[in-house]
């Protein structure tokens, strides 16, 4: 007798090797799609931070910039352009002290040291090689300081000094500060004098030089601040900047009537910023100098205080100076801008300005400033093709590389508000 054995059935249970494949791939093909995704997301946001922060960076360096420049030349409730065509100079104009009475009587103001050229209220240096029509090669990396000669005109030895970076222009800017204060007294004399003025405004955080101003002089001198009755002293005798003191009726000022104001020297210049921007190199930034008296009585703008990195990711500053259509000296200007120079055009490639040279400087109407920003962090964007655009600044034709920065322009005109017509 043949016994039959039974095998019950079973049902198929779990995944066969054909379906786990598939199910293996299409799960590779979901998960790199969600990838590409994040991937995308993650590109977008940082382009989007990356333009949003070079955005601010410019607004942020173009108001400084607007803010200064508009001050360029302020010399109190007369403009430096109106005080040296004085109808009677020996009463009237610009007096600085920095000079000896010689000098003084002369009008001679070429003798006085650089930074203390108050009758040029503005003076630029162009970075050689970056005049409309040139092409500046934007460097990767940290960028590469310059030397003094390579700005038209030569850079004076305190601005070399500042550590400028090459191919951007530097600006330079002496004024009034806006917010000037009365006297309680002004006594003359020679070797000494003291002013004591109402508040302590322009004393405090001041630079170390100051002016007077009334509607028909000015004098710009060096004091120190007595910080017990918050009186000036200026004095003539062993001063590092004073070489004369005030003189008679062309530096008489009636208490009542004239004001006391702080006076600034400012450098606007690029130079190499704190930041690494996540790429291990220290980028450009733009930088305002403040010159202020050191304790040997002389000026410098060392310290973080007075070397100021205002905006990181400015890699080049452009400036053109407008001119007035009436350049004569003994003219009035007639308000009416007709030409734009860069700076040696200007002033002739001369360090120092002279004569005809500092009077053009005098009839600079307005500034075109541009700039171009990168941001703050690399590997945010591609760079265009240079073969399909170019990036132009103030008609420099600019050629950045392909470092992952994101790159613009920005580009506004100043006028000066000291050298409107009839000012």
């Amino acid at each position: 007798m043949t016994r039959h054995s039974h095998i019950p059935y079973r049902s198929q249970q779990g995944l066969s090797l054909v379906e786990l494949m598939v199910a293996l791939a299409i799960g590779m093909v979901l998960m790199l799609g969600l990838v590409q995704v994040m991937s995308a997301s993650r590109s977008a946001y940082r382009l989007a931070e990356g333009i949003g922060r070079a955005q601010e960076n410019a607004r942020f360096a173009m108001d400084s910039l607007e803010r200064d420049l508009r001050m360029a030349g302020h010399l109190g409730c007369i403009n430096d352009t109106a005080l040296l065509q004085a109808a009677v100079p020996a009463e009237e104009g610009l007096n600085l002290l920095f000079l000896n009475q010689v000098d003084r009587v002369a009008n001679n103001f070429a003798s006085a040291p650089y930074l203390l050229r108050f009758d040029v209220g503005m003076q630029g240096f162009e970075a050689v090689n970056t005049s409309p029509g040139d092409t500046i090669n934007v460097a990767s990396g940290t960028p590469v300081l310059g030397n003094v000669n390579q700005w038209n005109p030569a850079l004076p030895a305190d601005i070399g000094a500042l550590q400028p970076v090459a191919g951007s222009d530097i600006l330079v800017l002496r004024y009034f500060w806006p917010i000037g204060t009365g006297m309680t007294s002004f006594v003359g004399g020679d070797p000494t004098s003291t002013i004591t003025p109402e508040t302590t405004d322009v004393t405090t955080g001041g630079s170390g030089l100051f002016g007077i101003g009334d509607c028909k002089r000015a004098s710009v001198f060096a004091g120190g601040v007595n910080a017990g009755t918050g009186a000036i002293t200026v004095s003539s005798a062993g001063d590092p900047l004073n070489l004369s003191n005030f003189m008679g009726d062309r530096d008489f000022y009636d208490a009542a009537k004239a004001t006391l104001y702080r006076a600034e020297v400012v450098v606007y210049f690029v130079g190499i910023g704190a930041g690494t921007g996540g790429t291990g190199t220290t980028g450009p930034s733009l930088y305002r100098a403040r010159f202020v008296r050191n304790a040997a009585g002389g000026l410098d703008a060392v310290g973080p205080d007075r070397r100021e990195e205002l905006v990181e990711g400015v890699e080049s500053l452009q400036l053109l100076y407008g001119q007035d259509r009436v350049v004569a000296a003994d003219a009035p200007p007639s308000g009416y801008i007709t030409t734009s120079w860069t700076a040696n055009q200007v002033g002739g490639g001369v360090t120092n300005p002279t004569g005809n040279n500092a009077s053009l400087w005098r009839r600079i109407g307005s500034v075109q400033v541009g700039l171009v920003m990168r941001s703050s962090e690399g590997a945010v964007s591609e760079q265009m093709d240079p073969a399909v655009q170019r990036m132009s600044v103030l008609g420099t034709l600019v050629t950045p590389q392909n470092d992952g920065f994101y790159r613009s322009v920005y580009e506004t005109t100043v006028a000066q508000r000291n050298r409107l017509f009839e000012n």
